[in-house]
């Protein structure tokens, strides 16, 4: 009886451990994508940005995940390089109110547009009194809410320039630093204040890099069926990089749409799950400068565009406690209801909800140029931070990111 119990307990483990490996064997490489996250979030790669060639570091170990998992090369590589110009900031950046230093990244960012510069300066609150308003403003920085962010993106009165008073930790964007200016940008958390702002502080040092040389990542798989036929899997790998000494690592924003890409890549590279559609993967850069990377891409795709049957852009996936959205489903209704069918049939996801047309992501590119394309992102309160410092590998629940794997994929098999 008691070797009859030990093979028992012997046949229900390698029956668990065969369940696991079911299609993708993906409760054993969940670890995998743990693994990519931590190594894509750390400093290692800058925040995968435009400092320390934080962007070309990180292509390099995507390209050999690439590699390992045999995917074919396209145009004879795995990059498909390219440029664009750039704002960036090599040396911390130095604010103080009142001769109080602000944290950045925390209390306080820089727009990115910011040139090489350092003062000390009286401020103004807006609205501007009659008095005010005749004085030489060039030598004033304004200071104001919400209800003058719009403010914020001119050079308003003439004045030095604008400290925008938020309610919160405020977000940083590297999409103005596609071009500079004298006129400076402050956004600054207001409960890091203990009183009005009177003076500004400030040391700045930027580099315009023209040309910032970067690449897109990219492998095939060729479809077993309709190899002429092509669905495109894609992500962004990029992130803000750093903003003086303050990384961004860019956990949600897009470590998890790259990993998951990643892992598709490594199921479908295997022949028993060879598909019937040959699939194309892509991992963009130059995302958050404004979709620099996929709309290259667009321009110089290197096979006919009307070989793609869909693009699936993946952003923003570590949640999903409350589901999924597709933008662009609105544009293609069979292929939102068929991710519903899946869903409904299968329980994956709590919901897949519709949104209509959106240029808020790489999908979008290749959807003007006449390509059926979707992004899908998931929800979920879970993991809230966004272009802020916090958004970072130990941040990521990967609440439902198996189960949206897995929706990708039965989709994908569908197409026999």
């Amino acid at each position: 009886m008691h070797k009859r119990a030990s093979y028992i307990i012997k046949q229900i483990i390698f029956l668990s451990f065969l369940i696991g490996f079911i299609g993708l064997g993906y409760s054993q490489d969940i670890h995998k994508v743990r693994k990519n996250l931590k190594q894509l979030c750390s400093k290692k790669y800058s925040g995968r940005g435009y400092i320390k060639s934080g962007d070309t570091k990180a292509a390099k170990y995507l390209s050999k995940k690439f590699k390992r998992f045999g995917l074919a090369k396209i145009k004879h590589s795995y990059f498909q390089e390219y440029s664009f110009s750039i704002n960036t900031f090599p040396s911390p950046i130095q604010l103080s109110i009142d001769n109080i230093a602000l944290i950045p990244g925390q209390d306080f960012v820089v727009k990115s547009s910011a040139i090489t510069s350092s003062g000390n300066y009286p401020c103004l609150y807006l609205p501007l009194s009659d008095e005010q308003k005749e004085l030489n403003l060039e030598s004033y920085f304004l200071v104001g809410n919400k209800d003058y962010k719009e403010l914020a993106k001119e050079d308003i009165m003439h004045a030095k320039g604008f400290v925008y008073l938020q309610e919160k930790q405020p977000i940083w964007s590297v999409y103005p630093g596609r071009d500079t200016s004298s006129y400076l940008v402050f956004s600054i958390n207001k409960n890091s204040l203990s009183d009005s702002i009177r003076t500004i502080q400030y040391q700045i040092e930027s580099i315009y890099k023209t040309p910032h040389h970067t690449q897109n990542i990219w492998g095939m798989v060729k479809g077993k069926t309709y190899p002429d036929s092509l669905i495109i899997i894609t992500a962004h790998y990029d992130h803000l990089g750093m903003m003086g000494n303050v990384m961004y690592p860019g956990g949600n924003d897009n470590a998890s749409g790259t990993a998951m890409v990643l892992e598709m890549a490594r199921y479908f590279s295997k022949k028993e799950n060879q598909p019937a559609l040959s699939l194309m993967f892509v991992l963009f850069s130059g995302e958050e400068a404004g979709l620099m990377g996929s709309k290259y891409m667009a321009k110089h795709f290197p096979l006919d565009l009307q070989k793609i049957q869909l693009q699936i852009n993946v952003d923003m996936v570590a949640t999903g406690s409350d589901g999924i959205t597709m933008v662009n489903a609105k544009q293609f209704p069979d292929i939102f209801q068929r991710f519903v069918d899946i869903n409904a049939k299968k329980h994956y996801l709590k919901e897949v909800t519709a949104r209509g047309e959106s240029c808020n992501s790489d999908h979008c590119p290749l959807y003007q140029e006449g390509v059926p394309s979707v992004f899908i992102y998931t929800r979920g309160s879970e993991a809230t931070a966004y272009h802020i410092p916090e958004d970072s590998y130990e941040s990521l629940p990967l609440t439902k990111f198996e189960d949206l794997f897995r929706l990708i994929r039965d989709y994908i098999q569908s197409e026999e």
